[in-house]
C-alpha cells in the first residue's frame, strides 16, 4: 500500500519541479527550447519566444519550420552543416539575424546541445536563444570607430610609432614605415635603437630614461633608413602609463624634416657667407624693425657706435638710445620721409681721438614687405673721409686759385696805382736833378721828395709782403686754444688804451676752446678789437661782446661792438677789400678787415658782417670742428 502511495508522491514532485522550471524559463528573456530530432518537431519552447520573435509558443509548436523561416535570408547559410556537427555530439553556437513578426530585424545568439541515445544517434537537441542586438550594434559601432581611427592613422601625414616597455616596436603606421624605408611588418618587434647610428642611440637612451619618468618631449632626431641614409625627424613623444601608473611604452608622432634640415643648413651657409660679406664691407649697416628696435648690425656698425657714441650696439635696444634728444628729433622727421618711400642721404663729420676729422655718408632706407607695408628701416653709414678730404682739398685749391687770381688783380691794381705813382715821381725828380740850373735849395727839395716817394713805395711793398704771408700755408701746428686766454692776451697788449677809453669786454663762451692756429686767431681778434676801438662813437665808451656757440659740426664765433657802424647798402661789396676805407675821420690804411677775412679763410672759416650806421657792427665767423 505504501508503495502505491509513494509513486504518486514522486510524480507530483516531478510535476511540481517541471512547473517551477517552466515558470523560471518563461520568466527569462532568453528563449529555451527542445526539438525532437527523430520527428523534427519542436516539443517545448519558453514563452520568451514571443518577446524575441513576435510569435507565440503555440505557433512554434504548430509549425516546426517557423524558427528557420524567421532567419534572415542573408544568414541562412550560416546553419549549413549544423546537423552534422550535432550528430557528432558537438555543441553548436551561431550568431545571425532574424526577422520578427513586425518585420524588424534583431541579432540573436543560438546555442544548441545535442542529446544522443546509447547507440550514438541524435534524438533531441536542447538550446537557448538570446537577443544580442544591442551588443552587436555596439560591436558594430566599435568596429566602425576602430576602422575610422585606423583609417586616420594609416592616412595620417605624420608617422605614428609606439614601442613597449622594452623599447621594441609594437605598432607603426604606413607613413612611419615609409619615412624609414621599411614595411610595417619589417619594423615590428625591432628596438627603437635599431634605426639609429651610435651617436643617435646614445642620445635616444637618455631621452627614453626621461620618458620612463613620465616626461613628454618634442625633439629633432636623426634616424638611419633601410638604405643607410640619414633622415631627420621631429618627434612629439609621450609615455604610455597604465591605470596602475606603470610605464608600458611610448607613443611618438613623427614628422620627416629632412628637407627642412637641408634647407636650414643651406640657409646657415648662405647666412655665414652673407655675414662674412656683411662684416667685411666698407659700410656699416643697422637693421631696425618698424618700432625702431635693433634687429641686426655688422661689426663695422658696432665699431662706429663705440667711436661716435661710446656705446656698443645691442639687439633689442631702441635707436633713440644712441642719439641726443635734439638729434633724435631730426631723425624722426627723416624716418617719416623714408617711410613714405624717400631715401634720405646726408654727410656728417666728427673729430677722431687724434684730432683728425672723419667724414661719413649716412643713408636711411625703408624695408617693405610683399604688401608694400613698412617692415623696418636700414641705416647705412660709410666712411668717405678719403673722398671727402680729396673733395675739400679740391675745393680749397679752387678757392685758393680764385683768391690768388683776385690777389693778382689786387696786386696789379696796387702795382699800377700805389707803386706806379712813387716810381713815376722818382723818375721825374731824378730827371730834375740832372738839370744844371737848379740851385742848392731846389736840389735839396727834390731829394726830399724822392726820399718820400721811396718810403711810400716801401710801405706798399711791406703791405704786399704781409698779405702774402697771411695767404701762405703756415707750418705752425694746430693746438687747443681757449678763447678767454686770447681775449686776455689782447687786453694786456692794449692795456693803456683799455684803461684810458674805459673799454668793456663782455665774453660768453658756450664753447670754451677750439682746435686751430693760435697766431691766426689772435690776429683776427686783435684786428677786430683794434677797429672797434678806432671807430668808436665819440663820447661813448666802447663795449665789445665776444661769444662762442656750438652749431652741429661748426663753432660759431660772434664779435660785436657799439661803434659807429658801417653803411652796408653802400659799402658791402668792398667791405673786405684791400685799402678800402669807409671812415676818413680816423687815420688808417684799409688793411685791417682785409687781413681778418684772409686769415679766417686761411684756417678754413667763413666770415659775415651785420651793421647799421650808428648801431655798431657784428662779425659772425664759422669754423669747422
Amino acid at each position: 500500500m505504501s508503495e502505491h502511495v509513494q509513486i504518486p508522491n514522486n510524480i507530483n514532485e516531478l510535476v511540481a519541479s517541471h512547473q517551477e522550471l517552466t515558470l523560471f524559463f518563461n520568466a527569462m528573456d532568453e528563449v529555451f527550447f527542445s526539438v525532437d530530432m527523430i520527428n523534427f518537431k519542436v516539443i517545448q519552447i519558453s514563452s520568451g519566444c514571443e518577446k524575441l520573435y513576435g510569435h507565440k509558443a503555440s505557433e512554434f509548436l504548430k509549425n516546426n519550420r517557423l524558427w528557420f523561416e524567421l532567419i534572415h535570408p542573408d544568414d541562412k547559410h550560416l546553419l549549413d552543416g549544423e546537423e552534422e556537427v550535432l550528430q557528432r555530439g558537438e555543441k553548436v553556437s551561431k550568431q545571425y539575424r532574424i526577422i520578427r513578426k513586425d518585420k524588424s530585424v534583431r541579432w540573436v545568439e543560438n546555442k544548441v546541445l545535442p542529446c544522443l541515445d546509447e547507440t550514438g544517434r541524435l534524438i533531441r537537441v536542447d538550446g537557448i536563444t538570446r537577443d544580442i542586438t544591442e551588443s552587436k550594434e555596439a560591436e558594430e559601432k566599435h568596429m566602425q570607430s576602430d576602422a575610422w581611427y585606423r583609417q586616420i592613422v594609416e592616412s595620417a601625414q605624420e608617422g605614428i610609432w609606439t614601442i613597449d616597455e622594452n623599447e621594441k616596436t609594437n605598432f607603426v603606421n604606413k607613413k612611419m614605415a615609409d619615412i624609414l624605408g621599411y614595411s610595417a611588418d619589417e619594423m615590428m618587434g625591432k628596438e627603437l635603437y635599431d634605426f639609429m647610428d651610435e651617436e643617435g642611440k646614445a642620445y635616444a637612451i637618455a631621452c627614453m630614461e626621461r620618458r620612463r619618468r613620465g616626461s613628454k618631449e618634442n625633439l629633432d632626431i636623426r634616424y638611419k633608413t633601410k638604405a643607410g641614409e640619414d633622415v631627420w625627424a621631429n618627434i612629439s613623444a609621450n609615455p604610455i602609463i597604465d591605470e596602475t601608473g606603470k610605464y608600458k611604452g611610448a607613443l611618438a608622432m613623427v614628422t620627416d624634416i629632412t628637407q627642412r634640415k637641408l634647407d636650414e643648413e643651406a640657409i646657415k651657409k648662405s647666412e655665414a657667407n652673407l655675414r662674412t660679406i656683411f662684416d667685411n664691407t666698407d659700410s656699416s649697416y643697422i637693421l631696425f624693425d618698424a618700432d625702431m628696435k635693433i634687429l641686426s648690425f655688422n661689426a663695422l656698425a658696432d665699431r662706429y657706435s663705440i667711436q661716435q657714441n661710446g656705446k656698443q650696439l645691442e639687439v633689442g635696444t631702441h635707436a633713440r638710445d644712441y642719439f641726443t634728444a635734439e638729434r633724435w628729433s631730426l631723425i624722426k622727421e627723416m624716418l617719416d620721409r623714408v617711410a613714405k618711400g624717400e631715401t634720405v642721404s646726408y654727410e656728417v663729420s666728427y673729430q677722431r681721438g687724434d684730432r683728425t676729422t672723419q667724414w661719413n655718408n649716412v643713408r636711411w632706407l625703408a624695408v617693405k614687405d610683399k604688401n608694400n607695408q613698412n617692415w623696418g628701416f636700414i641705416l647705412a653709414n660709410k666712411d668717405i673721409t678719403e673722398t671727402k678730404t680729396a673733395a675739400l682739398e679740391r675745393e680749397r685749391i679752387t678757392a685758393d686759385l680764385i683768391q690768388h687770381i683776385k690777389d693778382l688783380e689786387q696786386f696789379t691794381y696796387i702795382i699800377s696805382h700805389n707803386l706806379r705813382a712813387p716810381v713815376a715821381n722818382i723818375i721825374g725828380l731824378s730827371e730834375m736833378l740832372m738839370e744844371e740850373d737848379l740851385d742848392q735849395a731846389e736840389k735839396q727839395e727834390v731829394v726830399e721828395r724822392i726820399s718820400l716817394s721811396i718810403k711810400n713805395m716801401d710801405t706798399v711793398i711791406q703791405d704786399l709782403n704781409q698779405i702774402l704771408q697771411a695767404r701762405e700755408l703756415t707750418n705752425e701746428k694746430k693746438e687747443k686754444i681757449y678763447f678767454l686766454d686770447l681775449v686776455n692776451a689782447i687786453k694786456t697788449s692794449i692795456n693803456n688804451t683799455v684803461v684810458g677809453k674805459k673799454i668793456q669786454f663782455n665774453c660768453q663762451f658756450d664753447v670754451d676752446s677750439i682746435f686751430s692756429i693760435r697766431s691766426y686767431l689772435y690776429s683776427i681778434l686783435y684786428n677786430l678789437s683794434s677797429n672797434s676801438i678806432k671807430y668808436c662813437k665819440a663820447g661813448v665808451s666802447p663795449v665789445i661782446t665776444i661769444e662762442s656757440h656750438q652749431l652741429k659740426n661748426k663753432i660759431e664765433l660772434r664779435f660785436k661792438d657799439n661803434g659807429k657802424g658801417i653803411d652796408l647798402l653802400k659799402n658791402a661789396s668792398e667791405l673786405f677789400g684791400l685799402y678800402k676805407r669807409f671812415d676818413t675821420t680816423t687815420e688808417g690804411k684799409g688793411m685791417g678787415l682785409f687781413m681778418v677775412k684772409t686769415q679766417v679763410e686761411a684756417i678754413g672759416g667763413t666770415i659775415k658782417v651785420k651793421s647799421k650806421l650808428g648801431e655798431g657792427t657784428e662779425f659772425v665767423m664759422l669754423f669747422a670742428v
